[in-house]
């Protein structure tokens, strides 16, 4: 209680501050889903690393709460044949892996252990031992379910390294779920397998015609005297080439800028041809000066502070708005912003497999700016 932590003059403070404004504002690391993206899973027996998966299952879902969620508002009306949570493994290509369900019902907890889901002999799954990848979970088979879903889903997920040596955070983004529905589908049925699966309200809001482009920057840490590494993890509703709207995605060849902890910036390039890109900081090609170079190792020359710093991106998208597309939800317009993406850093530490470190870095959204 805060009573026990009078004696310290912060906490004074902070329960005055409280009890003046009546309430105060949370932070929410994830909304509620019908459906969970978890746009980073790996293990990796040799690497020592794993995903874990943690999943809260609500009662119900009360109808307009929550914009990406879905639902009658009759508590856990489905039958109890069809409660259950699916989880489809695709790879990085948007190409479906492997896919299973476990048993859930309502105010329920499910642990995901994805090395156990690999290395269990009931499923033989060895082969993805080392393949990166993105998962789905859906509270409906999508397969058999016809009716939409009726519980609300929580997620949370962490890269686990070595002998649990470090948990790397990995955002869990809701995803609309509605079987059926013209409006605000965003997990569309394909095969009998999700695909086209595009955050909504969730994650980072992507440009939406092609003169503005949606501007972040991701850190990265290469300090050898630590053996410093960075991962820059991107994940978006389509692979480079794909069409959507009115073009093609084309993520070919992107401009992005390179700086370092003295504000000396190189200009480079990188390609991000996938749905989920996992790119080696180290390896960003193409210097001006240099054009088989690697940007951030040229960097170096001279510099003091040359193993911090930020990529600065800009990431153009194609239109929404062509008919059929356009739909409203409690007084919103999600033309333009309906499709999101996720980007963050894994940072890691050390070069012994079983004792490094990985911590997680979010990009720092820069806003839809027009392009250069």
């Amino acid at each position: 209680m805060l009573a026990n932590f009078k004696k310290f003059g912060v906490a004074a403070a902070v329960a005055a501050a409280l009890g003046a404004s009546g309430a105060a504002q949370a932070i929410t690391l994830g909304e509620p889903g019908g459906a969970l993206l978890i746009p980073h899973v790996l293990y990796d027996s040799k690497a020592q690393v794993n995903t874990m998966i943690g999943v809260t299952v609500g009662d119900f879902v009360v109808p307009g709460q929550f914009p990406t969620v879905q639902g009658d508002g009759n508590g856990c009306s489905l039958p109890t044949s069809s409660r259950e949570l699916h989880w489809y493994f695709f790879s990085p290509q948007s190409k479906h892996l492997a896919d299973g369900s476990v048993k859930i019902s309502c105010n329920d907890f499910s642990r995901f252990d994805w090395g156990f889901v690999i290395t269990n002999p009931a499923r033989p799954f060895k082969s993805l031992d080392g393949v990166t990848g993105y998962i789905v979970l859906s509270s409906n088979d999508v397969r058999t379910d016809s009716v939409g879903n009726n519980y609300t889903l929580y997620g949370s997920a962490y890269l686990i390294q070595g002998n649990w040596a470090s948990q790397a955070y990995i955002p869990v983004l809701p995803l609309r779920d509605t079987e059926g529905s013209n409006v605000g589908d965003e997990v569309h049925y394909d095969s009998n397998v999700p695909s086209q699966v595009n955050p909504l309200l969730a994650g980072m809001p992507l440009a939406y015609n092609a003169s503005v482009g949606a501007r972040f920057s991701l850190r990265y840490f290469l300090d050898n005297s630590l053996s410093g590494k960075t991962r820059l993890v991107m994940w978006f509703p389509d692979n480079s080439g794909d069409s959507h709207g009115n073009g093609k995605i084309n993520r070919a060849d992107l401009p992005v800028d390179v700086y370092d902890a003295d504000e000396v910036p190189v200009s480079a390039t990188i390609s991000l041809p996938y749905e989920l890109n996992v790119i080696n900081a180290a390896s960003v090609d193409g210097t001006i000066n240099n054009p088989t170079g690697h940007a951030i190792p040229d960097l170096a020359a001279g510099q003091p502070a040359i193993d911090s710093g930020f990529v600065l991106f800009e990431i153009a998208d194609t239109s929404n708005t062509l008919s059929g597309t356009h739909y409203s939800l409690g007084g919103t317009d999600y033309d333009q912003y309906s499709r999101a993406g996720i980007s963050f850093s894994l940072i890691g530490l050390g070069t012994s497999a079983s004792s490094a470190q990985v911590q997680t870095d979010l990009a720092h959204e820069r806003g839809i700016l027009p392009r250069n």
